[in-house]
């Protein structure tokens, strides 16, 4: 009798504090529906509605705690959205051949040097795939997909032959190349070389040396350009700055 009588103080309890609870959540704009009570449950660790509704009659979930749910959720959802807008999800009606296409070479190491190499028969890797490079004692790189079924075998018996390989866009690639320089030297010639190849063509540039010696200069600056496409117009263009003379490739 005692415990019917204290269940049933609870249940009127519980309703009283789910009344409060519909109030304080509308405050926070937030509706008293199916999934808010279960966000809430599992927010509080609790197991039942009922313990949740019975926590906020008898005072134990306060404003205070309400609010912090509230930030919570609102948090959530701004990262969802900043999510969907970072990583829109790949169509799955899209070809395999547009996928694979613009990975159409393959890289080792973390220089991403493009090496000879074999495709293994055992797992037939394609462009794309997730790989490994095996570097095996008569035939050269064998390349294996990241699930090939000797892969564990291969990765745990012999990890000190196994090559860092990734299938990349061989458009996106890009390459380092010195140039030479050489022509009559004057007032602001360095300001207008540099100006050429990272202002106005955007070519990151990674070291820059010069000497003068009577009127006549000479130079080597070290660039990193996507293709040779890039290099010849930025070649050209140097070449026509006031002063330079020569301009060549190393």
């Amino acid at each position: 009798k005692i415990k019917s009588a204290l269940n049933a103080d609870k249940k009127d309890v519980a309703e009283e504090g789910k009344e409060i609870l519909r109030r304080k959540l509308k405050q926070l704009k937030i509706t008293l529906n199916e999934k808010s009570i279960n966000e809430l449950v599992n927010y509080f660790k609790l197991n039942t509605s009922l313990d949740l509704f019975y926590r906020v009659g008898i005072g134990t979930i306060d404003n205070t705690q309400l609010k912090a749910f509230a930030s919570s959720r609102s948090n959530a959802f701004v990262s969802y959205i900043k999510n969907k807008i970072r990583k829109p999800e790949v169509p799955k009606d899209v070809d395999k051949d547009e996928i694979t296409s613009k990975y159409d070479m393959l890289v080792f190491g973390k220089e991403e040097e493009r090496l000879n190499y074999t495709l293994a028969n055992c797992c037939n890797p394609i462009p794309g795939d997730k790989v490994f490079g095996f570097l095996t004692i008569n035939e050269g790189i064998k390349v294996h997909k990241f699930n090939c079924p000797n892969a564990v075998s291969l990765q745990s018996n012999y990890a000190y032959r196994i090559m860092q390989a990734k299938w990349i866009d061989s458009s996106q690639q890009e390459f380092t190349s010195q140039l030479i320089l050489s022509g009559i030297d004057n007032m602001g010639l360095v300001n207008d070389i540099t100006k050429v190849i990272s202002a106005n063509m955007h070519v990151n540039m990674k070291s820059i040396s010069f000497s003068s010696d009577d009127g006549v200069f000479s130079g080597k600056i070290t660039v990193v350009v996507k293709n040779q496409t890039m290099l010849k117009k930025l070649i050209d263009n140097l070449k026509k700055i006031n002063g330079i003379d020569k301009v060549s490739r190393v």
